[in-house]
């Protein structure tokens, strides 16, 4: 009756040595992985965070140059997440020369063998931030092998072929549509037709149309309320009274519509909206709209407006055409090169110019929550980028070496920019 006793006592001591021994080996193990090999596993779980076939991670330098900060990204959660591999994507090597072929003949066959056919449809393209939107959106579209074909059309500010062009792509069953809707709502049926047909929809720059998340997959792009707050905060506290006027582009869009409504309201008492015109983003135009204002009301002491470029290219001329001094407060949206150079070269403080990121590279996180939808990702129907004015006397748009009709804070490469604008 002994025997047994003593035999279970050595099983139990044993089973007791070889577990203390077992633990022992793991805690060493752990101890090696934690400390002489810190940098390895910590790199490792950076490289391969994300999901959907995306990685959330994104060179600083490229977030601090299409955002002005690396941390002026939307708040955390899958918004940060998309936009992170969005822009992480932009460090990815592709054929310059295919794109450059692609973006001059509206489309092209990638050569990869992918499956997929996406698609950038806007009523309006016809000015150089469409322009370098179309380019960043074919950069995007060539970091997915999963992409054998890209398609542009642009409508030519015809609203009924602009809806034509939608139900085309929606017709050969594209996999999916990128947009900027310039005619907001009335193309709301088109992109009901898309959501009924399972493709997903994006749009960028807040090209708001009712119903992202229902009618469509999302919106993305900045606040433009803040951006109208942001623009009426300057304005007080430069212009303070007096009469100050409001350009947009297309009659409704919802980017000009957005800021308007909610810098009004949020500007000095003392301060008066005395003109609100539609320019059509369109230089030409842009000139027309000003020297008529100017001639009405030659006191004028600010403008708010999105297309700084067409402001260079339109109200200079303006006002060198009336004979006056360009002394006015800018409130602007995007950071075109022309306009900075314009700026400086005047060397008048008393034109004092604030401005946003023109936003190109919203297309490419566009792009790629679509491409993460189609692989099953739930995307929030908002992605929203905080506001961060910039003033032109302490940070240029002016920037050394790109073409003026380009922006600095764009992702095309500067050596593909001066092959697109020689």
């Amino acid at each position: 009756m002994e025997v047994p006793k003593v035999s279970e006592g050595r099983r139990w001591w044993l089973g007791l040595v070889v577990t203390l021994i077992v633990v022992g080996l793991v805690v060493v193990a752990a101890a090696v992985g934690s400390t002489g090999s810190a940098k390895a596993p910590r790199s490792t779980k950076a490289n391969t965070a994300g999901g959907y076939g995306e990685v959330y991670k994104a060179n600083p330098k490229i977030l601090a140059k299409t955002l002005f900060k690396a941390s002026l990204l939307p708040p955390r959660g899958m918004s940060r997440n998309i936009a992170l591999a969005a822009y992480g994507r932009a460090s990815k090597k592709v054929n310059f020369n295919l794109a450059l072929k692609c973006w001059k003949n509206d489309g092209c066959k990638t050569g990869t063998g992918g499956k997929l056919t996406v698609a950038y449809v806007e009523p309006f393209g016809e000015n150089v931030y469409r322009h370098i939107s179309k380019m960043e959106f074919i950069l995007q579209a060539l970091t997915y092998k999963s992409i054998g074909k890209i398609i542009y059309r642009t409508a030519h500010s015809d609203l009924n072929k602009a809806l034509a062009d939608f139900r085309a792509m929606i017709a050969q069953h594209v996999d999916a549509i990128v947009t900027y809707p310039d005619y907001a709502d009335a193309e709301l049926p088109v992109f009901r037709e898309a959501k009924r047909a399972g493709i997903p929809v994006a749009t960028y720059a807040w090209g708001y149309v009712s119903g992202p998340g229902k009618n469509y997959t999302t919106v993305v792009g900045e606040n433009v309320c803040k951006l109208g707050r942001a623009y009426a905060r300057v304005m007080n506290k430069y212009v303070k009274s007096g009469e100050i006027a409001f350009m947009g582009g297309f009659p409704g869009n919802p980017l000009s519509a957005g800021w308007q409504k909610c810098e009004r309201p949020a500007l000095n008492k003392n301060i008066k909206v005395v003109a609100s015109e539609p320019t059509n983003w369109d230089a030409s135009k842009v000139q027309q709209v000003v020297a008529g204002i100017l001639a009405a009301h030659p006191k004028i002491k600010g403008w708010s407006y999105e297309y700084g470029l067409g402001m260079a290219q339109g109200a200079f001329q303006a006002y060198k055409a009336a004979g006056k001094p360009f002394n006015a407060v800018l409130t602007l949206r995007t950071d075109d090169v022309g306009m900075g150079c314009k700026t400086r070269a005047l060397h008048n403080p008393k034109l004092k110019v604030y401005y946003y990121t023109a936003g190109n590279s919203q297309i490419r996180v566009a792009l790629t929550a679509l491409m993460m939808r189609l692989k099953g990702a739930k995307i929030p129907p908002k992605m929203v980028f905080p506001i961060q004015l910039q003033n032109e006397a302490k940070r240029t748009e002016c920037v050394k070496g790109y073409p003026t009709e380009a922006s600095a804070t764009s992702l095309v490469p500067l050596k593909l920019l001066h092959r697109m604008y020689p």
